[in-house]
C-alpha cells in the first residue's frame, strides 16, 4: 500500500493530513493497538523535525510497505529554493549555528537542511564545515548510481557502538534517549537528482 502523498511545510501546513493517512495506513494494515503508536509516534517525530528546518521548506509526506517494511517518506526538490534563500541559509550553517544540533532528531534535521541548502558544495571538501564529524559516520555512499550521497542511522550506530567505552559517550546516551532511534529499524537521509529523501524504516515484524 502506498498512501496519499500529502504536501508538508515547517509551517504547520498538511500536519492533521499526514496524521490522517497514517491512521490509514494503520488500519489497512491491520496494526494493532503497539503498532498504531509506533506509527503515530514515528510520524510525530518526522514532521517535528519538519517544523524546525529553517527558511520555507515544502516536501511531500506518504507512507508505504512493502511485505518485509513499512516506510515513512518525506522528499523535498532542491531546486525549490532560490538563490537568495539558499545563501542566506547556508551562511547560517556555516555560522555554527546549526552544528550544535541536540538529540538525534536534531542532527538528522542538520542533515536534511544542509542537503537542501547545498549539498554539492558541502560535500566538494570532506574538512567543510558545514558537515559535522556525525554526518561522515553515518555515510554509505558519495557515488551511487542511485544516491549522490546517503546517510544512515544504522551505519551511525555502527561507528558508535564500535569505538572504545561506547555506552559512555554523549552520543550513546542520544541514541538511547531517542524514541526514532528505538522505534524505528533504520533511518537514512540520501540526495536523489534534485530531491532531498528521508526515510524511517520499521520492519512489519517488529510492531
Amino acid at each position: 500500500m502506498i498512501t496519499n502523498r500529502v504536501y508538508v511545510n515547517n509551517r504547520g501546513a498538511g500536519r492533521e493530513d499526514a496524521f490522517k493517512e497514517a491512521e490509514r495506513f494503520a488500519e489497512y494494515n491491520h496494526f494493532e493497538k503497539k503498532g498504531r503508536l509506533h506509527l503515530r509516534l514515528l510520524t510525530e517525530e518526522m514532521l517535528g523535525m519538519v517544523s524546525e528546518i529553517g527558511g520555507d521548506f515544502d516536501a511531500e509526506f506518504w507512507i508505504e510497505n512493502d511485505d518485509e517494511n513499512y516506510r515513512l517518506c518525506l522528499e523535498a526538490e532542491i531546486s525549490s529554493m532560490s538563490a537568495e534563500k539558499r545563501e542566506k541559509l547556508l551562511k547560517t550553517s556555516t555560522s555554527g549555528k546549526n552544528a550544535a544540533a541536540k538529540g538525534i532528531m536534531g542532527k538528522l534535521r542538520n542533515i536534511v537542511e544542509l542537503y537542501w541548502t547545498g549539498y554539492k558544495e558541502a560535500l566538494s571538501s570532506p574538512a567543510n564545515p558545514r558537515f559535522p564529524e556525525y554526518t561522515y559516520m553515518g555515510m554509505t555512499s558519495m557515488s551511487s548510481t542511485v544516491f549522490d550521497s546517503y546517510w544512515k542511522l544504522s551505519d551511525y550506530k555502527g561507528e558508535i557502538e564500535s569505538s572504545e567505552n561506547f555506552s559512555k559517550t554523549a552520543e550513546w546516551d542520544e541514541l538511547e534517549k531517542s524514541i526514532v532511534a528505538n522505534i524505528a529499524d533504520d533511518v537514512s537521509v540520501g540526495i536523489k537528482n534534485d530531491t532531498v529523501e528521508m526515510v524511517i524504516t520499521k520492519k512489519l515484524n517488529n510492531i
